[in-house]
């Protein structure tokens, strides 16, 4: 019964993450969670059905297919003994209903005997927002610090459209991570 309510409410993420991955789909506070001096998204989850090794196989082949596949805009490092998988990657999302952005990222994965934690960090933009193929690149600390309001450049009008963009986009990666988990099995 408990496998039963963890899948629904994984499925009920994952719906969500699709209709949130875009990124202008509305406005959150703090949005922009720090550590360290830099931008960093993190999910830790218990998962006590399945052990260290179950867990890193499981997301490990999640990474492989949804990164792994495409070696000019992703690469996937990993180590069982560890537990550890690190993804390098970047995704073009939507600001608003005419702006979008490259974004580059960088998700670590750390398994345990009781679960995992996903973070999202080493985030930076690439954007141009007149479209002149003229893309610089921004770090999320100058961008999106204090949810926007330390945004230090000044091509950036609204930086919060960067900030819930993000974080939405965030929030559906680590639904889609739950998801796998889910459907193990």
């Amino acid at each position: 019964m408990k496998k039963r309510v963890l899948f629904l409410i994984g499925l009920l993420s994952v719906s969500l993450s699709a209709v949130f991955a875009q990124g202008n789909q509305g406005s959150v506070s703090g949005c922009a969670p720090m550590k360290n001096g830099k931008v960093c998204y993190q999910d830790e989850v218990q998962v006590k059905e399945l052990d260290k090794s179950r867990i890193f196989d499981i997301l490990a082949n999640w990474a492989r297919e949804n990164y792994g596949k495409d070696v000019f805009n992703s690469n996937v490092t990993s180590n069982k003994t560890n537990g550890t998988i690190a993804i390098s990657s970047k995704i073009e999302i939507l600001l608003n209903d005419t702006e979008k952005t490259l974004v580059k990222y960088r998700l670590n994965m750390h398994c345990t005997n009781s679960g995992y934690t996903a973070e999202v960090t080493n985030i930076s933009y690439q954007y141009d927002p007149k479209n002149e193929k003229k893309y610089k690149t921004y770090t999320a600390e100058s961008v999106i610090a204090n949810d926007g309001a330390s945004n230090t450049i000044p091509i950036i009008k609204d930086p919060k459209l960067f900030c819930n963009a993000t974080f939405f986009f965030a929030e559906g990666l680590f639904a889609d991570i739950m998801k796998a988990i889910n459907e193990a099995d």
